[in-house]
């Protein structure tokens, strides 16, 4: 360890890439890129200054232990701790040592001893920390003032309030410093009082401003608003508003000081970052509201506490400052982790890693001045590597041997290599005409060219009789090259559609010319396509009675998108894709552009937008349906009108016709622009179609509710309920069924209606009714026919009769088989969670699988073994219960093993490692899993069957692998329990979650 001189900077943590085994390293090293302690954390936490001119923080060493630094590197408290944290504004920070929490302070001495299950930071001289019965405040000295005991808390503010729940109560109240309940509880949520004395509050599903009477200063109407920041802004979103979706920040008074479609909700420095059009270039905000840095970047993370932002702006990355000067760096790309997250100054607290090229990354502080660089180098001897750090004078400070892949190489994620996209990189430098060649001669053979997964194009075991008919063709086919683009990385990087697709159009440019070197031109006027995608490119030659044909496919998904090259041979009958409906509207498609190619005026579409929405705001609707005709003459005659645009002035007019009571044009303007859109956002969930889904939720609803209201026979009122099933069918997994609550009058008012016809329907609409109030619908209360409804003797009855009803789905019949017990929970959670939205919430439909046996055999074969009795009773029989935790993000379904651990940690290669081919298969197929909630950033619950312990529940953490292996993955692939048990044990688990059930009816 190398002693640090300086101590007026806090050290910098620089990230060592050591392989798959050993896994990251971070070091401390000082301004000038000399090493402080070397490599031997595997996290390190923020520096906090000790108010001595040194610094501090919490650190975790090579066995996993935690312990508190130095800014020299040495340990304060030595690692010996489970767990421990950053030190807030108190100088206070929690630590946790055998199971329980305690506290440390600046000196890095122990001054509340660990004796609480759970502590939360203090603020305003007090913490809040759980015992055994429940939440209590503490004071610096660990004693007890404030003793409850609460079931939630909040923060203490520096006016001495904070927000409480106590046992019972169904609501949040406010308490001072002596433990008094000053503000009765009558909300559902309360954060942080400022100074001023002013709360973001929220009542049923909207928040509010409040102030230390529990008054309202703004009532609630918003759909979020987070804690006041130190420029006295809260962030807030307005969602209630289809036609107006609004984000910005509010000050203490409640008065908005600025908005738009796309703020960010954290500003750091003063500096928020946002949008000036919807999905458009990239600037930041001031705390006044004024853009002080142009929108002119296509990504940009938000500022560190050192002044500075990576960036990119015309396909060049870069450092941003705070004063808006862009400083280009000479570099390939932002180092990324390994999930393809750029890093940025917070993984270096105060540098930033970029990637010179593959194997060497340089750090640069926030003025691009380089500190470091690590560079992985090879040896004279071939099975031994080299990993060096250079100082900021290119001087080595540091260096490690080791065998050969002991430092793993820093690769490109965004300007990716041929290597990385080419499954063979000789496709790309070696003789492609001889690869053309050997599929020209290979023996024919069915092959299906598969879009969205990796297999082997001549493996069809797993595909169905359709997909089959439509898509199977007969030759020889490599895929020469792919890449995927997940709905999270394209949702943050849009960049990377742009980027991709010029990739894929220069390798399939650059092999077009390479083949025709080799067999000629390709055929004139002629389009053969393996496989029909959202952009799809191809060639022809004819060699020798066969045809070759060169393939760029292209399709988006739920928000992601696909690129693949593929080369293909065979007789022409063999490979013709036969979808005639498509290749008309190809050929139509192209005629259409070929005769109208008059480009969109983009900006006298916003000017007429921007003046419809100021005429909108002041009820002026015939000028706004004025402006509407105007723009849909702009873009009848034009050819790339963007589909969000047209789905803008839906909206408008739409709104505009039914204000002025022309209902009739209002419904057929729905009708056309479900027409239009719905086919464009159909199962594809990207970040940027969320306003289309929001046009076509308004415009089933609209003709829902004017259906419903003219209904006179039960068919019209079904008619009606359609719409309302469109309308909740039009949600994004990023969105989630909040954005639907605003059509919850609709849907019951339909379902009353539709009751009145049918009364078999009444327990559903009285059902939904009841989750409403649980919620605490303001419908309720304006719509005077729900209100009628739910004062009626008949609701009160029904709710009184269904809540003696579910208990009879707790007792388990003797000898209770899985599909009982399957059908039991089932009737349970449909009962239950009509009556409470917290149940639907926290659980979820038990998946019945229906294997068949032929499948199962066919399954055995492929793996070339026998599966367990009891795994073979689990597939034919019932599954497990999903959905549990729902808010898992991304939201994760039930599927195999291999292919859930990998989406939430990218741990394939341990895998491929420790398991055979045949094992990895069948726990693919064979072993189902679901998410049952986030613990943390690193950790997350699954529930599971085992043949061992049947069902059960495991935390899975990304840095323990071998706990995960030894405890979960081998004893599924070992053991199983006895065949007459399984029916024993499913029973129980569904007893238990029918418990469960019901506490929380009751409790919520």
């Amino acid at each position: 360890m190398t002693e640090n001189s300086n101590v007026f900077h806090p050290p910098y943590v620089a990230r060592f890439p050591l392989d798959k085994t050993l896994g990251l390293r971070y070091a401390l090293i000082d301004i000038n890129g000399n090493l402080v302690r070397e490599p031997n954390l595997l996290k390190v936490h923020n520096f906090t200054p000790n108010g001595k001119g040194g610094y501090i923080t919490a650190a975790q060493d090579l066995n996993r232990q935690w312990g508190y630094l130095d800014q020299n590197g040495r340990w304060l408290i030595e690692p010996t701790l489970e767990d421990a944290s950053i030190f807030g504004k108190e100088g206070m920070a929690r630590f946790k040592k055998e199971g329980l929490w305690g506290y440390v302070d600046l000196n890095g001495e122990i001054k509340i001893q660990p004796c609480f299950q759970e502590a939360l930071p203090f603020s305003a001289g007090l913490a809040a920390v759980r015992l055994y019965n429940g939440y209590a405040y503490i004071d610096c000295m660990g004693q007890a003032v404030i003793e409850g005991p609460f079931v939630e808390v909040g923060f203490f503010s520096p006016i001495g309030l904070a927000a409480v729940k106590k046992r019972g109560d169904s609501a949040v109240g406010i308490i001072n410093r002596e433990g008094e309940m000053v503000v009765a509880p009558q909300f559902t949520d309360v954060r942080m009082y400022t100074n001023d004395g002013i709360a973001p509050a929220k009542k049923g599903k909207l928040w509010g401003l409040i102030d230390t009477q529990g008054n309202w200063i703004v009532k609630p109407t918003y759909s979020r608003i987070e804690e006041f920041n130190e420029e006295g802004l809260a962030f807030f979103s307005d969602h209630t508003n289809s036609m107006n979706m609004r984000n910005g920040y509010l000050n203490t008074k409640g008065d908005v000081v600025f908005e738009g479609t796309s703020i960010s909700d954290q500003m750091v420095c003063g500096l928020a970052k946002g949008d000036v059009n919807y999905g458009g270039s990239l600037g930041f905000f001031d705390q006044t509201g004024t853009m002080v840095i142009p929108a002119q970047y296509a990504w940009a993370d938000r500022f560190h506490e050192c002044s500075a932002s990576v960036v990119l702006r015309n396909d060049k990355w870069g450092i941003l400052t705070m004063d808006g000067q862009f400083l280009e760096m000479p570099y390939l790309e932002p180092l990324t982790d390994n999930e393809g997250w750029i890093l940025g100054f917070y993984s270096g607290k105060g540098i930033a890693p970029f990637l010179i090229r593959q194997g060497e990354v340089v750090y640069v502080d926030a003025a691009g001045r380089e500190v470091c660089r690590l560079q992985v180098e090879g040896t004279d001897h071939p099975q031994e590597g080299l990993l060096r750090l250079f100082n900021a004078d290119g001087r080595i400070v540091w260096q490690n041997e080791g065998e050969q892949d002991t430092f793993l190489v820093e690769s490109p994620f965004f300007c990716k290599q041929p290597a990385q996209h080419f499954e063979d990189i000789q496709f790309w430098e070696g003789d492609i005409a001889a690869a053309a060649q050997a599929l020209l001669n290979a023996e024919p053979k069915d092959f299906y060219p598969y879009a969205w997964y990796e297999r082997d194009v001549y493996d069809l075991s797993e595909e169905d009789e359709d997909e089959l008919d439509e898509y199977k063709k007969r030759g020889a086919m490599e895929v020469l090259a792919s890449t995927y683009v997940s709905e999270e990385h394209y949702g943050n990087y849009h960049f990377l559609a742009e980027w991709e697709s010029k990739a894929f159009e220069r390798y399939f440019t650059v092999i077009a010319d390479r083949l025709s070197d080799s067999f000629g031109d390709p055929l004139p006027d002629t389009s053969i396509m393996l496989r029909w995608g959202d952009k799809n490119m191809s060639k022809a030659w004819e060699v020798s009675g066969k045809y070759l044909v060169l393939e760029w496919f292209s399709q988006n998904g739920d928000g992601d998108f696909v690129h693949q090259l593929w080369l293909a041979a065979g007789y022409r009958e063999d490979l013709v894709y036969d979808e005639e409906a498509d290749e008309d509207e190809y050929s139509t498609n192209n005629e259409g552009t070929q005769e109208n190619s008059k480009i969109f005026d983009l900006n006298q579409f916003d000017r007429l937008m921007k003046e419809a929405q100021s005429h909108m705001d002041e009820q002026e609707y015939d000028e706004v349906l004025d402006l509407v005709f105007q723009m849909e003459e702009l873009a009848s005659n034009s050819t790339d009108v963007d589909i969000t645009h047209m789905s803008s002035i839906y909206d408008l007019k739409r709104y505009a016709l039914n204000e002025l009571g022309r209902i009739e044009e209002a419904l057929e303007t729905c009708r056309e622009a479900i027409a239009s859109i719905n086919k464009r956002v159909l199962f594809d969930f990207r970040l940027e179609h969320n306003q289309l889904r929001q046009t076509l939720r308004a415009c089933h609803n609209m003709l829902a509710r004017e259906l419903m209201e003219h209904a006179v026979s039960k068919e019209e009122c079904l008619t009606a309920w359609e719409h309302v099933k469109a309308c909740f069918k039009v949600v994004s997994p990023i969105e989630g069924e909040a954005v639907l609550e605003y059509f919850y009058d609709t849907r019951a008012l339909v379902l009353l209606k539709l009751s009145e016809y049918d009364p078999a329907e009444k327990a559903k609409a009285f059902a939904f009714l009841q989750r409403m109030q649980t919620m605490g619908s303001h419908y309720l209360r304006d719509e005077p026919r729900l209100t009628r409804a739910i004062n009626s003797v008949e609701y009160q009855a029904f709710l009184k009769s269904s809540h003696e009803e579910d208990s009879e789905y707790v007792q388990a019949p003797v000898h209770e088989t899985a599909m009982e017990a399957l059908i039991r929970y089932r009737k349970a959670y449909e009962t239950l969670s009509q009556f409470n939205s917290q149940v639907e919430k926290e659980f979820g439909p038990i998946i019945s699988l229906s294997f068949r046996e032929d499948m199962i055999a066919k399954a055995e074969d492929r793996l070339g073994f026998t599966l367990p009795d009891t795994l073979r009773q689990f597939m034919l029989g019932p599954g497990l219960v999903d959905g549990l935790r729902p808010e898992l993000v991304p939201p994760i379904k039930i599927q195999g093993m291999v292919s859930l651990i990998t989406e939430m940690w990218a741990e394939h290669r341990k895998f491929e490692e420790l398991l055979t081919r045949e094992e990895r298969q069948w726990l693919e197929v064979h072993c189902l899993i679901c998410g049952l909630s986030q613990i943390d950033g690193d950790s997350h619950e699954y529930m599971y069957f085992t043949p061992e312990k049947g069902f059960g529940t495991f935390i899975y953490n990304k840095d323990n692998w071998d706990e995960f292996e030894e405890n979960v993955l081998r004893p599924l692939l070992a053991q199983e329990i006895p065949v007459e048990s399984f029916d024993q044990v499913f029973s129980r688990k569904v007893t238990d979650q029918i418990r469960r059930m019901r506490e929380i009816a009751t409790f919520f």
